[in-house]
């Protein structure tokens, strides 16, 4: 794909651009989740480790929050979440402000596996960017939280009615 960047750099603005390493970018992840789920033997969709990543960092929460944090729709998380409550590796538990709602966690064998799908993130990482410095990484790492932060605080600008104007 670097090839095909090369080729259409001179004709693309730099959003068009960003744009199109996004696309690659989304394609290189999806690989590089299917690999790591193999390579450490966890059985579950990419979406369910997605979630079930998520909850560990976040602890304890309602399924609308892990669903708010994930930018996905309660529905297709809550199917998720069913997957991974069978594999028993989340739980919930009575939500103590909200006697009436539920929170989601994980089990210990769920905190395993966060831990054997970070270790294993962490290890393709590496070999795949085998020339990156530290410093190559926390800069990469700091544009995308800079990126991430301004998608999200700007998302309100994508709206139908700002977009018309």
């Amino acid at each position: 794909m670097l090839v095909a960047n090369k080729l259409f750099a001179g004709e693309m603005d730099s959003h068009a651009r960003l744009w199109t390493e996004f696309a690659s970018l989304l394609r290189g992840l999806k690989d590089l989740n299917t690999h790591v789920l193999e390579t450490a033997g966890v059985r579950c969709e990419v979406a369910g480790a997605h979630a079930l990543s998520r909850l560990g960092l976040l602890g304890p929460v309602r399924l609308t929050e892990l669903s708010t944090s994930l930018g996905l729709d309660p529905s297709s998380v809550s199917r998720q979440v069913t997957a991974l409550e069978r594999a028993g590796w989340v739980t919930r538990e009575e939500d103590p402000d909200d006697g009436r709602a539920t929170r989601l966690l994980l089990t210990e064998a769920g905190n395993e596996v966060v831990e054997v799908l970070r270790k294993a993130r962490a290890e393709a990482l590496a070999r795949l960017t085998p020339d990156w410095t530290a410093d190559d990484l926390d800069g990469l790492v700091d544009r995308l939280a800079r990126l991430n932060h301004d998608l999200e605080a700007n998302r309100p600008l994508l709206s139908v009615d700002v977009v018309r104007r």
